[in-house]
C-alpha cells in the first residue's frame, strides 16, 4: 500500500464529499450531522491526524529482553515514517493510515514496499502511552520487520480497510476512509442523482440486520467459541442471548444507527429493557439486589481485556459467578 501526495489529496477531496456529508445533507441533514460525530464515521484516519501521530514519542521505544529500537519520524506530508534497529540489523516502514477513532486504541498498517504490516505498537488514548498491539506477542522480537509489525495477507488487508473504511481499491487503498453513508446505505451515490432505491440496515429484519453489522462486528468467532476476546464481538454475543432468540432484538432496537452508544447512561438502557419486558402481561422486575440500579449493570456487564480496554458483553443473561476470570468484570 503506497500513498503519495497525490494519492492522498485524491482521498481527501472524495472523504470532503462524502465525509461531510455534501452530498446526502441536503436531503438528509440531521442524520449527516449525527454520523459525522460518531466513532464509525472516522474508524480509519490519516497518520498525522490520529492521535498515534499526535503523540510521537521523541525517544525510540525499546522492546525488553534486548530488543529493537523502534523510532518514529513525521513527515512534511503527513506519513509517518518507522524504523526498527538493532546493531546493523534494520527494517523500515511507513505509515499511511491508523485504524481507530482514538477512544480506545488506534493500531497503523505499516507498509514495506508490496507489504502491508499490522504495527506491532498500538496507542491507548485513556492510558497516554503505547503499547503492544493486542493479539501480538510482546517481548524480544525475532526479526526486525517483526518488530514493525504481523504481515498481512492481500485478503486480510482488504477485510480490514473494507470495514474501517467506504470501499477499498484493488491497490487496497480506501477510497474514503471510515464508515461513511454510502458504506451502510448500498446504491447511496446513484441515489443521492436519482433519487432512487436505497438499501436501509434499519428496515432488514431482526435477524437480517444483525448478521448485517456482524460482517464488520463480527457474528461469527474468529477462532472458537471458548475464546474470552469474543466478548469484544456485539453481534456474535447478542445471538446468544434468549432476547435474541425472541426474534425481537435488533442493533437498532438499543442503538440509533446514526449515533455512538449512549454509554454511561444506565436510564435509557433501562428503558428499552422495560419496552420488552415492562410491558407485557406477566411479566415483572425482580428486586435490585446488587443496588447497582441499571438492568445492564447485572446482565450484560463490562469486561476489561486490557487496562485501555472494556467492552460490553452483549451476551443478555444472568452472568454467574465464574464466567469471567477473577477480576475482569467492572463496573460502570
Amino acid at each position: 500500500m503506497r500513498c503519495g501526495r497525490a494519492v492522498l489529496a485524491a482521498i481527501g477531496a472524495a472523504a470532503l464529499a462524502w465525509g461531510t456529508g455534501v452530498d446526502c445533507a441536503g436531503c438528509h441533514p440531521t442524520e449527516t450531522k449525527l454520523h459525522e460525530q460518531t466513532r464509525m464515521a472516522h474508524a480509519m484516519v490519516a497518520a498525522g491526524e490520529s492521535a498515534f501521530g499526535k503523540n510521537l514519542p521523541e525517544q525510540p521505544l525499546r522492546e525488553p529482553a534486548g530488543g529493537y529500537a523502534v523510532l518514529y519520524k513525521m513527515s512534511p506530508f503527513g506519513s509517518i515514517g518507522v524504523r526498527a534497529e538493532r546493531g546493523g540489523d534494520h527494517a523500515e516502514g511507513q505509515i499511511n493510515w491508523v485504524m481507530g477513532a482514538g477512544e480506545q486504541g488506534q493500531t497503523p498498517l505499516v507498509e514495506r514496499g508490496e507489504t502491508t504490516l499490522e504495527s506491532h505498537v498500538s496507542y491507548f488514548p485513556k492510558l497516554g502511552r503505547f503499547g503492544i498491539t493486542i493479539g501480538q506477542e510482546g517481548g524480544a522480537s525475532p526479526s526486525a520487520e517483526a518488530a514493525l509489525g504481523a504481515k498481512q495477507s492481500g485478503q486480510a488487508v482488504r477485510a480490514c480497510i473494507g470495514c474501517h473504511a467506504t470501499g477499498v481499491t484493488q491497490d487496497l487503498q480506501p477510497v474514503i476512509p471510515g464508515v461513511q453513508c454510502a458504506r451502510c446505505h448500498a446504491g447511496a451515490p446513484e441515489h443521492a442523482v436519482t433519487k432512487g432505491p436505497v438499501g436501509n440496515p434499519g428496515r432488514m429484519a431482526a435477524v437480517e440486520q444483525t448478521r448485517f453489522c456482524g460482517a464488520c462486528h463480527r457474528d461469527k468467532p474468529p477462532v472458537d467459541e471458548k475464546q474470552l476476546e469474543n466478548v469484544r464481538f456485539q453481534p456474535l454475543r447478542l445471538m446468544e442471548s434468549k432476547c435474541f432468540r425472541s426474534g425481537k432484538l435488533a442493533c437498532t432496537t438499543c442503538h440509533a444507527a446514526h449515533r455512538d452508544a449512549r454509554r454511561n447512561d444506565a436510564a435509557f438502557y433501562n428503558g428499552k429493557c422495560v419496552d420488552c419486558h415492562g410491558g407485557q402481561p406477566g411479566q415483572r422486575f425482580h428486586t435490585d439486589a446488587r443496588q447497582r440500579g441499571d438492568c445492564i449493570g447485572c446482565h450484560m456487564p463490562y469486561v476489561e481485556l486490557h487496562p485501555a480496554l472494556r467492552f460490553t458483553d452483549h451476551d443478555i443473561r444472568v452472568v454467574k459467578t465464574g464466567d469471567y476470570p477473577a477480576g475482569m468484570m467492572r463496573t460502570r
